[in-house]
């Protein structure tokens, strides 16, 4: 009798398995939608557009790009984590992310227990620029003019959960420097203020930055990466200055905690492919993007790193909880 309980249940759960393989071997039987927690038109949506149009021909189905902008990316984000664990719905992810805790109060989500990491599949660099007013031409000038000024270095971010907002407190505690975040809805309008000279540096991306840089109206300082950015090697690193200091920002895609292991594995090897394609590739550094390829494992453990570094920096900032 015992024997039949035992047989029955191993019956059930191979049954189960067997299902679950099959579920796995024929995905994607239909179209898989990307969440992009920003609005339409951005930087960011653009990026996932771009990659997930080039899903969609490797997998042979359609990819949605579905934008669920506000709350400083929560919305989307909450909505990838309520998604159903089967590899349809993904989030694109960034910095913004793994800060946002750190600022909202009743936060709706845990971007660690919550979800699961695809794939980083981009770094996107940003670059310290100054108004070429202040009397500075390197980081180390930046560094010896702010200890010499306290408090009267103006910057301009995209709000303190931003990878601007971030590279700047950074960089002034790394630095030892006391300065003053401006903060903007959009960094254009702190691009603007910048250019006009009532702010004196700003991190920014690439893109926004090297025209003003070449007529002469912002000059750049450095990148905030750990490597030369391809397109842009007369650039140092900030690092060379201030060894350590990293702050750039970067896409990724997770999926909600619990999708299938397999599913994963498929996602992570076709976007590794996509961004291996060399014309692929051009078209990401045109961009002022660094491609990127990062297993699973290695991209769930950076992130859980950048949690805790985001964190402990933002909570030195005497945030007020939204």
């Amino acid at each position: 009798m015992k024997f039949n309980v035992v047989l029955k249940s191993l019956l059930i759960i191979l049954i189960g398995l067997i299902g679950l393989a099959h579920a796995q071997s024929d995905y994607p039987k239909k179209p898989i939608t990307i969440v992009v927690p920003y609005a339409v038109g951005g930087g960011a949506d653009q990026v996932a557009r771009f990659i997930g149009q080039q899903l969609s021909l490797r997998m042979k189905q359609t990819v949605i790009i579905e934008n669920r902008g506000g709350g400083s990316n929560t919305i989307g984000m909450n909505f990838v984590a309520k998604a159903q664990a089967d590899g349809y719905t993904l989030g694109l992810a960034t910095p913004t992310f793994l800060m946002t805790p750190a600022i909202i109060k009743n936060h709706p989500y845990d971007p660690i227990g919550d979800f699961t990491g695809v794939t980083l599949f981009a770094d996107a660099p940003l670059v310290l620029a100054v108004n070429p007013k202040l009397p500075v031409k390197t980081i180390k000038d930046l560094v010896d003019y702010g200890k010499a000024h306290p408090n009267q270095l103006n910057w301009a971010s995209g709000g303190t959960a931003s990878t601007q907002g971030l590279a700047g407190l950074l960089f002034g505690i790394t630095a030892g420097i006391e300065t003053t975040q401006v903060q903007y809805k959009g960094s254009s309008q702190g691009l603007n203020d910048l250019l006009g000279g009532s702010v004196q540096f700003m991190f920014n991306p690439m893109p926004s930055i090297i025209q003003h840089e070449r007529s002469g109206k912002l000059r750049i300082l450095g990148v905030a990466g750990t490597e030369k950015m391809t397109k842009y090697q007369e650039f140092p690193l900030i690092s060379d200055t201030l060894p350590g200091f990293h702050a750039s920002g970067w896409f990724g895609f997770v999926a909600p905690k619990g999708t299938p292991v397999a599913i994963l594995d498929m996602l992570n090897k076709e976007i590794q492919e996509i961004v291996k394609d060399p014309a692929n590739r051009i078209r990401m550094v045109e961009e002022g993007l660094e491609p990127r390829m990062m297993s699973r494992e290695v991209f769930n453990k950076n992130m859980q790193n950048e949690f805790v570094k985001y964190q402990k920096i933002l909570s030195t900032q005497n945030i007020i909880k939204e």
